[in-house]
């Protein structure tokens, strides 16, 4: 029983320090980079003039999140690793880093290419 109990309270510990989900996380996760920045791959990869409003509505969802370092480390790191699922060359990603831009928004993000070193 006080086992229970101990594993009990260590969940509430830690549920409480995760906070109420009413705050944006300070680090996403790569299914939520992805979902907010799929909208944008017609900017990104197809050459259009500029990203739909559903692409800019993400991209300001995840400046959020990309307003630290740690943040902007793993937005990068979850796109060079999609585009390598997806076996795309990353330069095909070079657009990337005007998305904040072309969206209006000022934050930076990351830009993406064979040379891209995430961590920095």
């Amino acid at each position: 029983m006080t086992k229970i109990i101990a594993i009990l309270m260590i969940l509430l510990v830690a549920r409480s320090a995760m906070g109420d989900g009413d705050d944006p996380p300070k680090v996403p996760y790569c299914p939520i980079v992805l979902d907010n920045l799929t909208p944008c791959l017609p900017y990104v990869l197809e050459n259009e003039a500029k990203p739909a409003k559903v692409c800019c509505n993400g991209v300001l969802d995840l400046s959020h999140s990309a307003g630290n370092k740690e943040g902007r480390q793993n937005i990068c790191d979850c796109i060079k690793a999609e585009a390598i699922l997806m076996n795309m060359p990353l330069d095909n990603f070079s657009k990337f880093s005007s998305l904040p831009k072309a969206c209006g928004l000022l934050i930076n993000l990351p830009p993406i290419s064979n040379n891209t070193d995430c961590s920095t």
